[in-house]
């Protein structure tokens, strides 16, 4: 009687349980949707140092503001909206239009409370010293009745492009014409401004800004602000996941062999992809903490060099995932050396494909959040602060994240489909991860958000 060896043999896992088990994954790494559908993103941030921040810059506007003229009929002021200005005045959404640090801003407001203001904006000009200039820019509404809000804009620079010392003439003066009250000639009234022009020190302090404060922008960031950026990351992540988690080989592998080298690999990737964003955002809000509203002017200068950028480390890393699919290391014995090897490598490469995909998040949507933080906490003059606000807000997205990949290593149809279909997986991987890459070059970001948002009831 003869005993032949016995091959155990290998269930082949039913496609849609398959397929139900991924959705699963992915319904984990998205939970943080739970943020934007049950926390209220803007009312969280306004409720963030709400009063204070208020008082801030009703104090910041009064101190920047000259009354041109206060009668019982008409009353004129003018505002110097200095780039410290939209630090603390909740308008830094305008910022990256209006450019403070390449022009001087002042906003003019006009009321009458008898008859109506003249038709058109008032003319105004701006002395200092014994040079007068005119606007780049003049923008207010024509036909009101009561009340008008102007803006005007002078070039930093003069006509030769040499800059204009503001500073050492130790006062400007605005002047502001029209023919007010139905004059049949425009009346000019003017309001002047001492050098130095920066806030005192007094106004700039921010010790309203308490560590729960920051917990709550974080919150609010990630409820209101990010979320088309993550809708996309979570696609980015299981992008990731099938591809550097596999070990590279032909089809049909011995699975029993590479599945407890993919069980650890998936929580090594993972945790790379996540410690890769969240360094990313970290930085980013220390950057904006350290240099408070120029953040804006840099986010503005400089948000589509750093999106092509990242587009093109995205694209080269999804090219390399694409070539260590063609290696056949899962088809010999697996050599201690190489295996490491291997995992150093893929560590690093989805680290640094996390990074180049949070830093074209970032650029992208840089305005959103540099506004958000500089509306919501004014003159943050603390790296500590913004990066401990970023750092709140990456948690948030990292911990379904790092859930999402622990329930993958407990499923063995996913890492028995990961084993046995390594290079197929690294080959879509490489599409979807190179057009990411695409959509980031060509300023496309929003693209894919608007496809998803109506069937999620997001806006």
């Amino acid at each position: 009687m003869s005993h032949g060896t016995h091959t155990p043999t290998l269930h082949l896992p039913n496609p849609l349980k398959l397929g139900l088990l991924a959705l699963a994954g992915i319904a984990i790494a998205s939970s943080w949707l739970i943020f934007p559908y049950f926390v209220q993103g803007q009312q969280l941030l306004r409720g963030v140092g709400d009063e204070s921040r208020m008082i801030k810059g009703e104090t910041v506007a009064q101190y920047l503001t000259r009354e041109l003229v206060k009668t019982p009929n008409l009353e004129i002021t003018a505002t110097f909206a200095s780039d410290e200005y939209f630090q603390y005045v909740d308008r830094a959404r305008i910022v990256g239009n209006l450019r403070p640090d390449r022009n001087m801003i002042f906003f003019v407001s006009e009321t009458v409370h008898t008859g109506e203001l003249p038709v058109d904006p008032p003319r105004a000009t701006l002395r200092v010293g014994d040079i007068e200039y005119e606007p780049a820019l003049a923008d207010g509404p024509t036909n009101v009745e009561h009340h008008r809000l102007s803006v005007f804009s002078f070039p930093k620079v003069d006509a030769n492009g040499d800059p204009i010392d503001f500073e050492s003439a130790g006062r400007m003066r605005l002047y502001v014409a029209s023919p007010y009250l139905g004059s049949p000639n425009p009346i000019t009234f003017a309001g002047g401004w001492d050098a130095p022009y920066s806030l005192p020190e007094e106004l700039k302090s921010r010790a309203d800004i308490t560590p729960v404060a920051a917990l709550a922008l974080g919150a609010g960031l990630l409820s209101s602000v990010l979320t088309p950026c993550l809708l996309q990351l979570v696609v980015m992540f299981g992008g990731i996941i099938a591809g550097f988690s596999t070990v590279p080989g032909k089809e049909g592998v011995d699975v029993q062999r590479m599945t407890p080298i993919i069980r650890r690999k998936v929580m090594q990737i993972a945790f790379a992809f996540v410690l890769g964003f969240t360094l990313l955002y970290v930085l980013a809000g220390a950057l904006i903490g350290a240099i408070g509203h120029q953040a804006q002017l840099v986010f503005a200068e400089y948000s589509r060099v750093v999106a092509v950028a990242s587009g093109v480390i995205v694209i080269l890393l999804g090219l390399w995932i694409g070539f260590r699919g063609t290696r056949e290391l899962a088809c010999r014995v697996p050599n201690r050396l190489e295996m490491q090897s291997l995992s150093i490598k893929d560590i690093a490469g989805t680290a640094l494909a996390s990074m180049g995909y949070a830093l074209g998040c970032t650029a992208c949507f840089g305005g959103a959040i540099v506004a958000t933080l500089i509306v919501y906490v004014g003159a943050i003059g603390s790296a500590m602060i913004g990066a401990s606000i970023m750092l709140t807000f990456a948690i948030g997205v990292a911990i379904p994240f790092l859930l999402a990949a622990f329930y993958i290593s407990k499923m063995d149809s996913i890492l028995n489909a990961l084993a046995r279909h390594a290079r197929k997986l690294s080959y879509a991987s490489m599409v979807i991860i190179i057009a990411f890459g695409l959509i980031l070059i060509t300023d496309n970001f929003h693209t894919v958000s608007d496809m998803i948002y109506p069937y999620l009831g997001l806006n």
